[in-house]
């Protein structure tokens, strides 16, 4: 099990290399308009205990897409050779500026969340320019020209979340939910600091999935094709090699 989780997290490293070091993608940085050339991405934002990190890595497999999920957090701690735990520290949570200041300050490094947000920014639109790509959470959905992918929001009853969390992390009911209202309080208060927008809101999605009465696998599908429908109708094509 070990050998194989191993493997995966190799992969999405060289996936992420292979954007960042792309000659065309660096190119298309400074000479032309990135908004015009990014694509096909699907951006999936999730409440916590969802599942959407799940039914994300299943669509990406599905469409024989790369995806992009908390290998963020170890790619940026080693390109910008950050402490994992700085950026783990500010990665989707608002951070206050005392804490900001205390934890830049006990790590020795400039990092604060304005940092972690730019970087991230960064990073997302070379992954969107390769295409191709479902990306989970992390504001991808308000960073990336909407014309030129799919959103998707994935929630689910909090009875049904706490559920999830219990089960996943061997915690008390009272303690998922906790975790999960703590969760998704730190990353709509993210996104409403650095996107001016309320992640929560229905009408910021193409596609809102509530998960209470499906199987993840259902989940996939629906995401899936509607991806594919919008791809044939906005004549958006599978992206570049």
């Amino acid at each position: 099990m070990t050998g194989h989780i191993s493997a995966i997290e190799k992969m999405a490293e060289e996936n992420i290399r292979k954007w960042i070091t792309a000659t065309h993608a660096r190119e298309r940085l400074t000479e032309g308009p990135l908004r015009d050339n990014v694509g096909p991405y699907i951006a999936v934002s999730r409440e916590t205990g969802a599942g959407g990190s799940a039914i994300a890595h299943r669509v990406a497999e599905k469409l024989a897409w790369d995806v992009l999920d908390k290998q963020i957090v170890d790619y940026l701690a080693s390109r910008y050779q950050t402490p994992r735990s700085l950026v783990e520290f500010a990665d989707e949570k608002q951070i206050s500026w005392i804490e900001d200041t205390f934890s830049s300050w006990i790590e020795n490094q400039q990092f604060t969340s304005a940092t972690y947000t730019y970087r991230l920014a960064h990073l997302l639109l070379l992954a969107a320019y390769h295409g191709n790509v479902v990306i989970v959470g992390r504001g991808a959905r308000f960073i990336l020209p909407r014309a030129r992918g799919v959103s998707v929001r994935i929630l689910a009853p909090l009875d049904f979340r706490i559920e999830q969390v219990l089960l996943r992390e061997g915690v008390s009911a009272k303690v998922a939910r906790q975790m999960i209202e703590d969760s998704d309080r730190q990353r709509e208060v993210f996104v409403k600091k650095h996107f001016r927008v309320d992640a929560s809101d229905p009408h910021r999605y193409d596609l809102v999935i509530n998960v209470g009465k499906l199987v993840k696998e259902d989940a996939a599908d629906l995401i899936v094709d509607a991806a594919r429908s919008w791809m044939k109708k906005s004549g958006v094509s599978i992206a570049k090699s």
